[in-house]
């Protein structure tokens, strides 16, 4: 279903090569804040104010500023918004959006389960895995991966894996959240060494996690790379193929 493609540019490849360190792991410099914000304390909110502007946004009300008051968002509050509808999961439910503009609350994109699916780029996440030996090493890294999906703490129902596929021996793991692509490159680091590296694009909206078994064969995967990018395989929804 899906149709998608690396891309590589003389521009990251000396990024790649910039930050490799003496392990030959490509450090992911937004992990530090992004897991400080994950462990700051959430203010109480007001669950019946939250569930009346619920229904509101459900019957298409317009809900009015002076409503909305400053304890029922708390900035610390995690907001998920679709990128194809815009709507956000608030109280549970995807609902249209007349909040997020109005406080300075993270929002992460995720998309819908109405949207999920109806483009073949509709993905936030993806892994890549540049496996010489991956006939031997998938079921490995398929069954990890799956492993982190299982024990992510707090996921909501559609931050999951989208699709798992292999293309020209190049293994793909599309996910619908940057934080579960993002454990899944650092279980694959944990587990099975190699060298890392995190692309973050649009403000850290989208992640391109690449998982190497060895720092050095990216010339070895340079003709697969180059005929899954002739065919836009491997790419977010605002990519333009080079």
């Amino acid at each position: 279903m899906f149709s998608m493609e690396d891309y590589w540019s003389q521009d990251q490849e000396h990024s790649f090569k910039s930050v490799v360190d003496d392990e030959n792991t490509l450090k992911d410099q937004d992990g530090e804040e992004a897991e400080e914000l994950e462990e700051e304390v959430e203010e109480p909110e007001n669950l019946e104010e939250l569930e009346e502007i619920d229904a509101q946004l459900e019957k298409g009300d317009e809900v009015l500023v002076a409503e909305l008051k400053a304890d029922i968002l708390p900035k610390s509050r995690l907001v998920f918004r679709c990128p194809r509808c815009k709507k956000i999961y608030l109280n549970g439910k995807w609902v249209k959006d007349t909040i997020t503009d109005l406080y300075l609350i993270k929002t992460e994109l995720a998309y819908c389960n109405k949207c999920l699916g109806k483009t073949f780029d509709n993905f936030v996440g993806s892994i890549e895995i540049y496996d010489k030996k991956l006939p031997e090493h998938k079921d490995q890294i398929v069954e990890l991966a799956r492993q982190v999906e299982r024990e992510l703490e707090d996921a909501p129902p559609f931050e999951k894996i989208i699709q798992i596929i292999e293309k020209n021996d190049i293994l793909f793991i599309f996910t619908n959240t940057t934080r579960l692509a993002r454990e899944i490159g650092r279980r694959l680091r944990q587990e099975l060494q190699g060298g890392i590296q995190y692309e973050w694009f649009e403000r850290n909206q989208y992640l391109r996690v690449k998982w190497y078994d060895e720092v050095d064969n990216r010339n070895y995967f340079k003709e697969r790379i180059r005929a899954l990018k002739e065919r836009r395989f491997g790419m977010f929804a605002f990519e333009d193929a080079e």
